[in-house]
């Protein structure tokens, strides 16, 4: 998947000032990128095919059609938007403490935890590791794209696992790993401490989720990354298996 950095919308943005930014399917966003459209307001239109084989006109930008803002909560149409209020999405305004937004800033605070620990972990030569926790970074920023624009997120998949696969491992380690559950210690060592950090964030995550896109029992808005966030939970968790087993060499 195509990604769009910080910096191409800058550099269009520099060339023409735009008010909506059209996504072609199957792109995401970086979360820098995201903050970007953010902070100017920017609504961000996604390209999806208007019959079989034909893709809908596309562009960088349309221009305002000076639409109010819109408050999510009482439909109230605003010109101007109040700084105790956030874009949830398009020109429609929530509460900065919306369950929303409380989501996407606890996914931006593990991104950045995933960026420290791959960091660390390729400064101790396990670059395997480093590596691999690359990919759930990866994976993170497409969960974000996916929540922002609304686009269906695909299943987690590591190294030739399904989804489901990877749930198995987790659960029975002495089957796929030679060993059993473990229960962390300092003298697990600095490496394993960063990895079940970030397994409880994720765990943070999924409870976030919980709240943003969860309703009463029938009523689900977001099955696919509540998923995900299980299997992320899951992926961590046989990372740390891996480790202990000596599958991730140290130093090398």
């Amino acid at each position: 998947m195509r990604v769009v950095a910080e910096a191409e919308l800058r550099d269009q943005y520099k060339q023409a000032e735009f008010t909506s930014y059209r996504l072609p399917a199957g792109t995401g966003l970086t979360p820098s990128a995201q903050q970007f459209l953010s902070e100017r307001r920017i609504k961000v239109l996604t390209d999806t095919p208007d019959r079989p084989g034909q893709e809908p006109k596309t562009g960088p930008a349309v221009r305002d059609n000076g639409e109010a803002y819109s408050v999510l909560e009482t439909g109230q149409k605003l010109d101007e938007k109040p700084e105790h209020l956030t874009h949830i999405h398009g020109r429609t305004l929530v509460s900065k403490n919306h369950p929303r937004i409380k989501f996407r800033g606890k996914l931006d605070h593990l991104q950045a935890l995933l960026i420290s620990a791959i960091i660390d972990v390729g400064g101790f030569g396990c670059t395997e590791l480093a590596r691999d926790l690359g990919e759930m970074l990866e994976y993170c920023r497409q969960i974000m794209t996916a929540e922002v624009t609304g686009a269906p997120l695909a299943e987690l998949t590591f190294r030739g696992l399904s989804d489901s696969e990877i749930r198995e491992h987790s659960h029975h380690p002495n089957r796929y790993y030679d060993v059993s559950h473990i229960f962390i210690q300092p003298g697990h060592g600095r490496i394993m401490a960063q990895l079940n950090l970030l397994r409880t964030e994720v765990r943070e995550l999924e409870l976030a989720a919980m709240d943003a896109f969860h309703g009463q029992p029938e009523d689900m808005e977001r099955p696919d990354i509540l998923q995900s966030l299980n299997r992320l939970s899951s992926l961590t968790y046989v990372f740390m298996l891996q480790l202990v087993s000596g599958s991730y060499k140290v130093g090398s």
